[in-house]
Order: C-alpha cells, then sequence, then structure tokens
C-alpha cells in the first residue's frame, strides 16, 4: 500500500513540475503547424510574449535564414490557448495542441541563470551600506479620457454591447503594435477594466495598467503587445546602477507579487526568467542593487534572514 500512495505521488509529482513553460519570443507572432513541418498546415499565429506549455520534443531539427543570421532549432509540440487574445479569426475560447519552431521560444523559468544564497546579518547589512537606496516613481497618468486620448489610433475600445452585458468605457477591443499586428481582446470572461488610483498608462514605457479579479495586474504594452508576464507592472521595476538589468513584477490577485528579471537589449528590456515562486518569495520587504549585476533582498514576512544573489553572464 505504502508503495501505491508513494507511486501516485511521483506520478503526481511528475505532472506538477514536469511542465514547461516558455514565452513566444518572436516579435511578429510564431506559426503554429498542424505537423512538424514548415511543409506542414498552418493552423494559428500566437502573438508575441504568449505562456505556452511544452509536451514533448521532436526529432524534427532545422536550420533557418532570418534576415541573413541562421538561426537553428528543432520542432516542438506545445499547447495554447487563446485566454488573452483571439488567436487567428477564432471567437471562442480554447485550448489547442500544435508543433512551432523552439528557436523563437523563451523559457520562463531558467534556473540556471540566478545565483542566490543565503548570508549572515552582518554580512548583508554591512552591503547595505553601499547600496543605492533611491526609489523611482515612474510617470503614470491616470485620467482615463486622456488616456483614450493619447492612445486613439492604437487601442480600439469596445463601443458595442450586447443585451446580456452592461455597457462599459474601459473595455478594450483591440490592440496596434508598432510592427503592425493588430490583436484582439478576448471579451469572454473579460473582469479587467479602469480603477481609479490603481489603473493608469505609463508613458515612460507604453504600458497601459488595468485591474483584474482580486485587484490583480493586467498590464499591456502597447508597442509590442505583451502583457503583464514579460512586461510587468512600471511600480514594481528596480534598475540596475546602469540600468542593464531590472527587476520587475505583477500582482495576480493571489496574495504573493510575481517577480521576474529582465536585460537591457539595445533600446528595449527583455524577459530574463522568473524569480519568485520556486525560490520561496511571496514579496520583498526591501531589495537593493549592490553593483550591475548583484544584488541583496529580505523576504517579507522572513526579516531575519538575508540574501545576496547574482545574475550570471548569459550573453
Amino acid at each position: 500500500m505504502k508503495i501505491f500512495i508513494l507511486l501516485i505521488m511521483t506520478i503526481f509529482s511528475f505532472n506538477i513540475y514536469g511542465q514547461e513553460y516558455y514565452f513566444i519570443n518572436a516579435e511578429s507572432g510564431l506559426n503554429v503547424r498542424s505537423e512538424s513541418s514548415l511543409s506542414s498546415k498552418k493552423i494559428a499565429k500566437i502573438p508575441f510574449g504568449t505562456l505556452i506549455e511544452k509536451i514533448s520534443d521532436t526529432d524534427k531539427y532545422l536550420t533557418i535564414n532570418d534576415n541573413g543570421k541562421e538561426i537553428k532549432g528543432q520542432f516542438i509540440k506545445i499547447k495554447y490557448n487563446n485566454y488573452g487574445y483571439l488567436v487567428n479569426k477564432e471567437i471562442e475560447q480554447f485550448e489547442k495542441e500544435g508543433y512551432v519552431f523552439d528557436a523563437y521560444l523563451k523559457k520562463q523559468d531558467n534556473k540556471e541563470i540566478i545565483h542566490s544564497l543565503e548570508i549572515n546579518k552582518i554580512e548583508y547589512f554591512k552591503l547595505l551600506k553601499n547600496v543605492d537606496k533611491t526609489i523611482y516613481r515612474p510617470i503614470k497618468i491616470e485620467n482615463l479620457d486622456s488616456i483614450k486620448s493619447i492612445l486613439k489610433n492604437r487601442i480600439e475600445w469596445v463601443t458595442e454591447f450586447s443585451e446580456d452585458e452592461y455597457e462599459r468605457e474601459d473595455a478594450i477591443k483591440s490592440i496596434f503594435t508598432d510592427n503592425g499586428q493588430k490583436l484582439r481582446i478576448s471579451q469572454i470572461g473579460n473582469d479587467y477594466g479602469f480603477s481609479e488610483g490603481h489603473s493608469g498608462y505609463y508613458p515612460e514605457y507604453d504600458i497601459l495598467l488595468l485591474e483584474g479579479g482580486h485587484s490583480s495586474d493586467m498590464c499591456f504594452s502597447i508597442k509590442t503587445g505583451e502583457t503583464d508576464l514579460t512586461i510587468g507592472n512600471p511600480e514594481y521595476i528596480i534598475p540596475s546602477p546602469k540600468n542593464t538589468y531590472r527587476l520587475n513584477g505583477s500582482f495576480g490577485g493571489q496574495e504573493c507579487i510575481s517577480y521576474f528579471f529582465q536585460k537591457r537589449d539595445n533600446e528595449k528590456f527583455i524577459y530574463l526568467t522568473k524569480f519568485g515562486w520556486d525560490y520561496d518569495i511571496c514579496e520583498f520587504e526591501e531589495f537593493y542593487w549592490i553593483n550591475e549585476n548583484e544584488f541583496i533582498y529580505r523576504k517579507k514576512y522572513h526579516k531575519e534572514e538575508y540574501f545576496r544573489g547574482k545574475i550570471k553572464n548569459n550573453t
């Protein structure tokens, strides 16, 4: 009986922790195919920054030329949905499977990038003496009419409602990104909207912040169409001294903040890896950079635990 229970627990653990999640890293979106071949039918195009689940590898490796650059990878089988954006011409919500070229995927949780260890109180406060404690507050426009005026050619708002829907001014219909995409928002289960005192537009980052269920963050990059999963809430941004890296995050409405790191790539910041749940971090009591890629922090509710972390060279 004990062996049977252990076997069930092992299978359950594998199902939970064996899952691998990736973000679409192709700025114009990534084609999903019916089979693991470039000649197979295109069944969908998933927007940039969308989170997908990897199901399995294939033995189909290939090399392609992308604007003069040689790109190598393989086809993998994935699971995707349209809960955020309506993929292709679909109207109803769904969850489907297909095949994509994995060279245009970025892993959500890459533990190899971050090294973190616990240090003693004396060492922590010695390091704390030399850090910059300036708190950066981004510019935020908090009036919905002003936001609509600023983004009038970039966001299309819902203006027609069915009889069973209540009329509202803050429902987004679609977003027109800088690279010419039109991303249509799913209205089924759309419980996010403009909330005075919480929502707003951040012109420096071109990010619109709305409030979802349980006061969660729902953020959209008007430039790329990415959501809070990869762009975060600007209020949580803590840049490194030379702005090479930054801590970011968003509140998911479930008590804890989802933290992640970003790295500067020319004039934009790209997602590196999440930094939170797997490291037992619900919220920071304090977080400071001690140099360009090293930092110290204390976790909230764990005030007698002190940590030092480092972002490894991942170029």
